[in-house]
């Protein structure tokens, strides 16, 4: 009898080893799962980094995203009709205005896989109250869109931002292009696309303002040569523009120099600010991007923070609490005060 009960009992024990082993056999088989299909497809990569962007801003979006009293926003506004949802842009403008303000069309970043035009609702904001109109744009993401989509995109924003800005105060001959990240890439390569036939022509688009309405380009952390851009180090850079161009090894797209701003700059480029922080691993892009500008004889404006002792990731301009984010944000007001008409 005694023997039959020790035998239940070990049996349960068993029994329970082997419920605790099941979640470890299904965790390591979920994450090989993953390991494997992410060697195959980056949908996988950015699938979870999604998830987890979204789990962890999901209890400070409502919070930190507040609109001032003193700034009108005009949001989710269509800037073309092809059917695609994400062509929408935000408007911001000061609420009390009498004469036409210049304007700046900023493109989000996130690695062109991730992000929101609601993203930079705040600095939108402070820049509003200093007297700028800030159109805020989305544009498609990859890896279900691919390059050179949101170029054309932007493109078409700037042709909206154009021709109905007057209607929410803004001046369309005092039009600054901006962008932070991927969306730096992206504005500044547009900004090649306005100003440069050759690349135009290459990538069969048609510039929607003509060089001289394009007063200025403001770029933050963003990379612009991208056959070195893996060099940095970058986390996730190859998921990104594996996501991008479509090519696992994406130094070999065909088309990866066209979208390298460093190689289609020409001495018609629009003045330049280009900011970066000194412990940002795409901070040498941004100071090869001025360099060139420097040699084309282009008035360029950089922000570095080389003599710096407090660290400065990417993105920091977004930080303005920092004394480095009020610096940076003094320094692009003033660069739009002095390229303005």
């Amino acid at each position: 009898m005694q023997s039959k009960l020790e035998a239940k009992r070990t049996g349960a024990r068993g029994f329970k080893r082997k419920r605790y082993w099941i979640p470890g056999v299904v965790l390591i088989f979920i994450i090989g799962f993953v390991g494997i299909g992410a060697q195959f497809t980056p949908k996988i990569t950015v699938f979870l980094l999604k998830s987890f962007i979204e789990i962890a801003n999901q209890d400070t979006n409502s919070k930190d995203r507040m609109i001032s009293e003193d700034v009108t926003l005009v949001a989710n506004v269509p800037y073309a009709d092809q059917g695609r949802n994400d062509s929408t842009l935000d408007i911001y403008y000061p609420s009390a205005t009498s004469e036409p303000l210049p304007i700046v069309l900023w493109v989000h970043g996130g690695g062109w896989v991730l992000g929101d035009k609601a993203d930079i609702a705040n600095y939108a904001v402070q820049l509003a109250k200093q007297g700028y109109v800030v159109v805020s744009m989305n544009y498609a993401l990859a890896p279900d869109t691919t390059y050179p989509i949101p170029v054309v995109q932007t493109n078409q924003a700037l042709n909206y931002v154009k021709n109905h800005v007057s209607e929410y105060q803004g001046d369309p001959e005092n039009l600054f292009l901006a962008g932070n990240s991927a969306g730096a890439q992206i504005a500044s390569q547009t900004a090649a696309v306005v100003t440069n036939p050759s690349l135009a022509k290459l990538m069969n688009i048609t510039p929607s303002v003509q060089p001289e309405e394009l007063r200025g380009v403001l770029l933050f952390c963003g990379p612009y040569n991208l056959s070195t851009v893996a060099e940095t180090g970058f986390p996730l850079i190859r998921t990104f523009l594996w996501s991008y161009t479509g090519v696992k090894t994406f130094e070999d797209y065909p088309r990866l120099n066209e979208m390298s701003t460093v190689l289609q700059t020409t001495e018609a480029y629009p003045p330049a600010f280009i900011t970066s922080g000194n412990d940002d691993p795409l901070t040498s892009q941004s100071i090869e991007l001025a360099q060139v500008l420097k040699r084309l004889d282009v008035d360029t404006e950089t922000l570095f923070f080389s003599n710096s002792s407090e660290k400065l990731g990417h993105d920091y301009q977004f930080d303005l609490k920092s004394d480095a984010g009020q610096q940076a944000i003094r320094s692009a007001v003033r660069f739009m005060q002095q390229y303005s008409r």
